[in-house]
């Protein structure tokens, strides 16, 4: 019997042990549950958020369509308005040709009505009285014709002025409306879906990008450059850009708004779950598609990384949201992702960085030029120094047969006086060919020297 209990013990034990295990194990569970329960519901709340920040951007990116048509409308109003003004401006240049006409037809029978009524009294008293009267008769009227005549010319002058300006603006208003106009078609065909379009938009953002970071054309960067790869293979990628020490980076637009548009317009989760599916697998083809083009071995010297570069955030950002492993996979491949606001940073870097290459550059030559003048001016100053020595060592010889010339007791001039004295015939004596020495002194032979 103590037995059985003993039995019954052990048992009841064990069955509590399992209960307790079971419940541990059961909690945990739930804990973990609830863990991601909490997750997902902000994840829910993430991706709410952003839908509604995508649906905003919608609304602003159709708002400015509509703006960008509402100013085409208010350009091609003041385009009319202007061929108006220019009609009525033409209206009035022929009026005021017209009544010159007229005052000149009028002027001339009036001048006509005056000689007939006194051509008779004045050929009967034509004398320098009559032609002086008929010239003041006459005057008031030239003066006026002369008058006249100017301000039509003057008139004329500033409506030819005024006429060129008009056509001016209507010139630059028309080509701003068309630029609109087109700005807001391509961006209308783009939201649509054509491919083509959405590249050539795509490079169009890429190249404004490039402009606003300062960098030129055709001399820090290049568009659609083909070179030849080491198999002989044609390559065309969208922008090389050239980097100091000779160096290289490449850049390839991507565009796809198809799956991005659907998105957008999807109107159920399901729809919306499908194309950002699409958009991920989209981003992974393009990816793909620029590693085989293997633009990273473009020539000596090229960074190892390419720049993908996606104007649409938004359409990015879903991808990333999707599949966090995108960068990771890009940079396997040797492909660095960026958008507008990251390449416009990397770009302004690179601008700082030839502008801080050409101060190195031009410093390095000053330095150079610093050097070849120094050592040429120590040169001088040698060549300066040996002139000095050679024109005291003059000087000391100049002193020296000087003194023996005429100092002292045994001096040439002496002993030559002497022979003159001892019955030496001259016609000429010393006196009258004394050398004066005072004058070939060391300022003055440094003076002429200079002068040579």
């Amino acid at each position: 019997m103590i037995e059985n209990i003993d039995i019954l013990a052990i048992l009841f034990f064990s069955l509590f042990l399992i209960s307790l295990i079971f419940l541990f194990t059961l909690k945990s569970k739930i804990s973990q549950k609830d863990i991601e329960l909490a997750k997902l519901s902000q994840n829910l709340e993430f991706l709410s958020k952003k839908v509604d920040d995508f649906l905003k951007n919608e609304q602003e990116l159709l708002k400015n369509i509509a703006n960008l048509e509402e100013q085409n409308i208010k350009l091609k109003i003041e385009n009319s308005s202007l061929n108006a003004n220019i009609d009525f401006q033409k209206e009035n240049n022929q009026k005021l040709k017209d009544d010159l006409e007229e005052q000149g037809k009028k002027l001339e029978l009036k001048l006509n009505e005056i000689m007939q009524n006194n051509l008779d009294n004045k050929l009967k008293k034509f004398d320098e009285t009559s032609l002086k009267g008929l010239d003041n008769i006459l005057k008031p009227f030239k003066e006026n014709i002369d008058s006249f005549q100017k301000r039509v010319e003057e008139s004329q002058e500033n409506s030819t002025k005024k006429f060129a300006e008009l056509s001016k603006e209507i010139e630059m208003l028309t080509k701003a409306g068309l630029n609109i106009s087109q700005e807001a078609e391509n961006l209308t065909k783009a939201l649509k879906g054509k491919k083509q379009t959405q590249g050539s938009w795509g490079e169009m953002i890429l190249e404004s990008v490039l402009e606003y970071s300062g960098l030129l054309k055709n001399i820090h960067y290049f568009t659609q450059q083909s070179y030849k790869d080491e198999h002989g293979d044609t390559k065309r990628p969208d922008v090389i850009i050239k980097l100091p020490q000779n160096r290289s980076m490449i850049i390839d637009s991507k565009v796809s708004l198809n799956d991005y548009e659907e998105y957008i317009r999807a109107q159920s989760d399901e729809q919306r779950a499908i194309s950002l599916n699409n958009i991920v697998s989209s981003f992974k083809n393009h990816i793909d598609n620029l590693d085989s083009k293997d633009y990273a071995h473009y020539k000596i010297g090229t960074l190892q990384y390419v720049f993908m570069f996606v104007p649409i955030e938004g359409a990015f950002s879903l991808a990333v949201q999707k599949d966090p492993t995108l960068y990771e996979y890009a940079l396997k491949k040797h492909i660095a992702i960026v958008n507008p606001s990251t390449l416009t940073v990397s770009l302004r870097t690179i601008y700082l960085y030839w502008q801080s290459e050409q101060s190195s550059t031009l410093a390095s030559k000053l330095f150079d030029e610093a050097g070849k003048l120094y050592d040429k001016m120590v040169n001088y100053t040698d060549s300066f120094n040996k002139i000095g020595n050679q024109i005291k060592a003059l000087n000391n010889s100049y002193e020296t047969a000087s003194k023996q010339l005429s100092e002292g007791s045994g001096n040439i001039l002496t002993r030559v006086e002497n022979l003159k004295k001892l019955g030496a015939k001259t016609t000429k004596t010393l006196k009258d060919s004394k050398i004066e020495f005072e004058d070939f002194d060391e300022n003055r032979i440094e003076v002429l020297m200079l002068e040579e």
